[in-house]
């Protein structure tokens, strides 16, 4: 997923945008600014911390920054002039890539209350089925089971690669919706005894 992100990155700074990586520290610093905003101060403070921690993983620990800064000056100093901007965008990439990444983990708890939400209200319209006699339907169960993995894939895929900002508001509700009604078809139209 890392790659991919890297690779998207890379194509919007090279291929679609004219300013190239200034576009693209535009975009990062008004993700965070929309993050800011809507966020409280201890979630704005894991936000910052988790991207700090992924430059400090990435760039830092591993030598890589240290390395880059050699290759820039020694004889290799024409190639690292010219390929600077896929270093600059790998590094803004990562930094978008950290922020999203924590706005997922701190919307963990929201999956999960609206999932068990959901397992709830399935069980309850399982029991009402399987009592009353109505109608049971693989189909919608199978189509339901391969729908929830899929629609958090999508989910993860959907905010996680885009250069551009995001706000969680517009993109998290849809998604979770979409998770919790094929968890509940799923829970609900299982053909089993529990």
């Amino acid at each position: 997923m890392c790659a991919l992100v890297l690779i998207i990155d890379v194509a919007f700074v090279t291929v679609i945008w004219a300013d190239g990586v200034e576009t693209f520290r535009g975009v990062v610093a008004e993700e965070r600014r929309v993050l800011g905003l809507q966020v409280n101060a201890e979630a704005k403070l894991f936000i910052d911390m988790s991207t700090e921690l992924a430059h400090d993983w990435v760039i830092e620990r591993t030598g890589v920054g240290e390395w880059l800064s050699m290759m820039r000056q020694g004889p290799w100093s024409n190639v690292m002039n010219h390929g600077w901007v896929v270093v600059e965008t790998a590094v803004l990439g990562l930094q978008l890539f950290a922020a999203r990444l924590a706005v997922l983990v701190l919307s963990f708890p929201l999956f999960i209350a609206i999932g068990g939400t959901a397992i709830a209200d399935g069980l309850f319209a399982w029991l009402m089925r399987r009592t009353s006699g109505a109608r049971e339907s693989g189909f919608i169960y199978h189509r339901a089971k391969r729908a929830v993995p899929a629609f958090l894939l999508v989910f993860w895929a959907v905010y996680l690669l885009p250069p551009t900002p995001l706000d969680p508001r517009w993109v998290l509700p849809p998604f979770i919706v979409a998770f919790a009604v094929a968890l509940r078809l799923r829970v609900s139209y299982f053909k089993k005894h529990i």
